[in-house]
């Protein structure tokens, strides 16, 4: 038997995150002289195990280019049509041409991989041993129900990282399902297919919601019963359960308004946002100097890696009115290193770099909600929920006369594009929709000063073997890492 590579002593590590007051995101005192026995001994320490598992998901870095979840994130986005990672800039230049996560023998890869599997045996911890610490069984069922969550959450994004679509082949083999903690010498499991991937995920999210009835966070960092139900609707979305998806979209958005025209512009950088139903609080020091999520795409410091600029055709998909093509602005100086891009200013670190990194907005919901509606035919329920949305962005409401039923799907999509960029969303959905990435080289200019500039674009537009791109390419999917292959012959 060989021993199960994706298993580290994590629960060791992370008492070291265990808070002493769980009600403070921030409070980290050392408790690294726990024993695991203490760890779980109080719904007092494992809420704080429940912190510190959020943080290790968000915050664990391996190297300035690999900050968290957030990088998954980004690597979703560069790997699409609508971002670009600049030539040369560290952080993401290569997971744009597809060369890495491509290449499983990369420390991404790797880090991609054990990453969330650490999450996932750190909640089996959790899930194995409440029932028998000391405290209030509500407090039990909150905890048991946050890991229930967090679990999904990780297995959901991994069956779209690592396989293609639900509709594509629900039997092709996907990752492995582990729901018991693990050792290191436990023997790695087999990979299990994609529709059971997907019942995992669908279990684990309805015991969540029956779990965290009653369950009122004290931070926007924890999953709660509007997290569950907005992981239920990504969730039968990509298997294509529109009526389901839709009603837990509707559920999900209930008590978190759209945010207004003048909201979308301040920054995208705190919770407190009033459509924001899950998202990370950081202080500066969690920041990790240049590991983390702002350090890419924030384009406005005078340093720093602005990696991540928008491409310009995507500027184009903009009507004149919308609040968010006010976010574009054009880089004139030719001794500014991001001369001739165009910047696109929706994510604005905090001055001390504290920036908070959404996971889960109101929007994102609304268009779940438009999009499954549209499929089902409901015509006027779909409009509904697209026009709850473009008012708040300074446009007209859409009628029923501006579209066919087809068409109306595909303004849905292209709303995705404008309302979600950089948070995540576009390689999955280029994955969900079976469609291939679309990069052309830019030949928009800018008007500077009666100077018709050239705006840079798009600099790779074929696969790392000069192919064109196609849907369904082995190129959009994140490898299994080597390690990983070595070590668990199962596989």
């Amino acid at each position: 038997m060989k021993k199960l590579n994706l298993i580290t002593a994590f629960l060791i590590g992370a008492t070291i995150l265990v808070s002493s007051c769980s009600d403070d995101f921030f409070d980290t005192a050392p408790s690294d002289d726990l024993t695991d026995s203490e760890v779980f001994s109080s719904t007092k320490n494992i809420d704080a195990l429940i912190n510190g598992t959020i943080r290790y998901l968000m915050e664990n870095a391996t190297s300035q280019d690999n900050p968290g979840f957030g990088a998954i994130m980004l690597t979703r986005e560069v790997m699409g049509d609508d971002a670009i990672a600049r030539d040369g800039v560290y952080g993401f230049r290569d997971s744009y041409p597809f060369r890495d996560p491509y290449d499983n023998t990369t420390r991404r890869a790797l880090f991609f991989w054990t990453l969330q599997y650490k999450v996932i045996d750190n909640v089996n911890n959790i899930l194995a041993n409440t029932d028998q610490a000391n405290g209030p069984e509500n407090e039990k069922q909150w905890l048991k129900g946050q890991a229930y969550a967090l679990r999904a959450f990780a297995y959901l994004n991994l069956v779209q990282q690592y396989q293609f679509t639900y509709s594509k082949d629900k039997n092709a083999l996907a990752v492995p399902i582990y729901t018991e903690p693990t050792s290191p010498s436990s023997e790695g499991g087999s990979r299990a297919t994609v529709e059971a991937v997907y019942n995992q995920v669908f279990a684990d999210l309805q015991q969540a919601e029956q779990l965290l009835e009653g369950f009122n966070r004290t931070m926007k960092n924890r999953p709660n019963l509007q997290v569950v139900k907005g992981l239920l609707a990504r969730a039968y979305l990509v298997t294509e359960q529109w009526a389901l998806a839709a009603e837990k979209a509707r559920e999900a958005r209930e008590g978190f308004p759209l945010m207004s025209a003048q909201q979308y512009i301040a920054g995208f950088n705190d919770v407190s946002n009033v459509e924001w139903i899950w998202g990370h609080p950081q202080r500066a020091e969690q920041n990790l100097g240049g590991a983390s999520f702002f350090a890419y795409i924030d384009v406005t410091p005078v340093s720093g890696y602005r990696s991540i600029m928008p491409d310009p055709y995507f500027w184009q998909l903009f009507d004149d009115a919308d609040i968010r093509k006010s976010l574009f602005e054009f880089e004139d100086d030719p001794t500014h290193p991001i001369y001739r891009w165009l910047k696109y200013k929706k994510f604005i670190n905090k001055p001390d770099r504290s920036g908070h990194i959404p996971l889960m907005r109101a929007s994102e919901q609304a268009l779940i909600e438009a999009e499954s509606e549209a499929r089902l035919g409901h015509i006027p329920e779909a409009l509904d929920a697209l026009n709850a949305l473009r008012v708040n962005r300074n446009l007209p409401e859409l009628t029923a006369a501006d579209f066919s039923p087809d068409a109306l799907i595909e303004e849905i999509l292209l709303e995705r594009r404008r309302e979600l960029w950089g948070e995540g969303f576009r390689l999955t959905d280029i994955l969900r929709l079976q469609r291939a990435v679309e990069r052309k080289e830019s030949t928009l200019t800018y008007s500077v000063n009666g100077e018709d500039l050239p705006i840079k674009g798009h600099y790779i537009r074929v696969f790392p073997d000069n192919s064109a791109f196609v849907p369904n390419s082995p190129y959009y999917l994140f490898p299994i890492p080597i390690n990983e292959w070595n070590n668990n012959p199962n596989l």
